[in-house]
């Protein structure tokens, strides 16, 4: 494999916009179908075209190096360990990077709740691909990966020219109340008060009626949020665009796991006085801390799970952070992988996001199934990127663009406790929406 390494020049060292900006610049080519643009601290990283690919179904396993497929009878909950002998088996210093739909979570731990088009097989639960090339943008050095020649010298092209500015108009999106949504709130909170669950997270659906532009979006919605994770990408029937507000996990190289549990959510207007005002109240509410305490407490046990038992520990409790227009409570879990534990038994183990299901999860995902009347999709999934060293990370798919099947659309929900009133959790889903619905792109006419 050819690995082509800029070093600091005046033509590779960008600043942290003009890396965001030359990223949209190589998804906008047209060099690419399929890209991921996956943006973690300081590194931007593409993705672009696909070598060879892995996708996952509830009741098999499919690979794909370049025209050739092979597949592989799986049962439900081995899933994740038969991706990681897959994956095995690649050659090189790989880098992967893709998918996992929220309803991988009910092939992993409820396949009953599964559609019947999903049970046999006909729906793809989790994608992970090696890309024709990589392009590592960070602060120190850019870097590019790619056994082709070609598509070197038209990276290197692209990266020696200035990036071309978009003509872009904002689409006005219209954040509009659901009625239904109150109901579902009711009714879950009849199931809370009957002891069947303590917390579920329903969402609800803004359907847009045009087709947005993928990459502009999460190019300028990026300039007016900070997230945790940001990501663009087209890949295997998904477009989706996002501004993640916590990682489902994190497992580096060494073992070192890491999730970090955001609930408890309040606007913030840019006016710091009453910004912090609000966070005080939302850190005084009681309805809102045991939402987030008992997040943080299934997060530990789940930790507890594949981590070593005494490295296991709260790092950060109920700290304040930013993310946009809005912002939360927020915690730090950390553990190092029990001896032959790979970061798979990780993202099984806290996959889905407990801020973006509930508890206990299986009791939750029923719920939600009950009250959303369609499979989520990529909404509160995750977007991976994965490493040959072992090395995953993976973002919740939350203050998102998606795209699937010729329809747009936002999503957004808020954790239903006890203490709940529908009327404050419709306010929450309105309130994480208009962190989005600003930045939404009609493509150039």
């Amino acid at each position: 494999m050819t690995v082509d390494i800029l070093e600091p020049s005046k033509s590779f060292v960008f600043t942290q916009s003009q890396r965001l900006e030359y990223a949209a610049a190589l998804a906008n080519s047209n060099l690419f179908h399929d890209y991921l643009i996956y943006e973690q601290g300081g590194e931007c990283w593409f993705g672009g075209g696909v070598v060879r690919s892995i996708t996952l179904f509830a009741d098999r396993l499919e690979s794909r190096d370049g025209d050739v497929t092979t597949t592989h009878k799986v049962n439900g909950e081995d899933l994740c360990q038969a991706l990681s002998k897959e994956l095995a088996r690649w050659p090189g210093q790989w880098q992967a990077g893709g998918w996992a739909c929220f309803e991988l979570a009910y092939a992993l731990k409820a396949p009953h709740l599964l559609t019947e088009e999903e049970r046999m097989g006909a729906v793809p639960l989790l994608y992970l691909c090696q890309p024709e090339v990589s392009v590592s943008l960070n602060k120190d050095a850019t870097r590019v990966v790619t056994e082709s020649p070609h598509l070197e010298r038209q990276v290197r092209e692209l990266l020696n020219r200035l990036p071309s500015q978009p003509g872009y108009s904002a689409a006005s999106v219209e954040i509009t109340d659901d009625p239904m949504y109150l109901d579902a709130v009711s009714k879950a909170l009849d199931s809370i008060h009957d002891r069947t669950l303590e917390k579920v997270i329903l969402s609800r659906k803004l359907i847009l009626d045009f087709t947005p532009d993928f990459v502009t979006t999460w190019l300028l919605g990026r300039r007016q949020n900070n997230p945790s994770r940001s990501f663009s990408l087209r890949l295997a029937g998904w477009q989706a665009s996002g501004f993640s507000p916590e990682i489902v996990v994190s497992v580096d190289r060494n073992g070192c796991v890491t999730t970090e549990p955001l609930a408890g959510t309040r606007r913030m207007d840019g006016l710091a006085n009453e910004d912090l005002l609000r966070f005080n109240e939302l850190y005084s509410d009681p309805k809102e801390t045991h939402e987030h305490a008992i997040s943080v407490r299934l997060s530990f046990s789940e930790m507890q799970e594949v981590c070593t038992s005494s490295t296991v520990a709260v790092r950060q409790f109920m700290e304040r952070k930013e993310r946009g227009s809005v912002q939360h409570l927020a915690s730090t879990v950390c553990g190092e992988l029990k001896a032959d534990f790979n970061a798979w038994h990780a993202f099984a183990s806290l996959f889905p996001a407990v801020t973006a299901s509930g508890i206990p999860k299986r009791e939750s995902f029923a719920e939600i199934r009950r009250h959303e009347n369609e499979s989520r999709g990529l909404y509160a999934g995750a977007v991976l990127r994965v490493g040959y060293d072992g090395a995953l990370d993976a973002a919740l798919v939350l203050r998102s663009l998606l795209g699937h099947k010729q329809k747009a659309w936002l999503q957004a929900g808020a954790g239903v406790v006890g203490a709940s009133h529908p009327e404050r959790e419709l306010m929450e889903t309105t309130e994480k929406l208009g962190s989005v619905a600003p930045w939404v792109v009609k493509p150039a006419q």
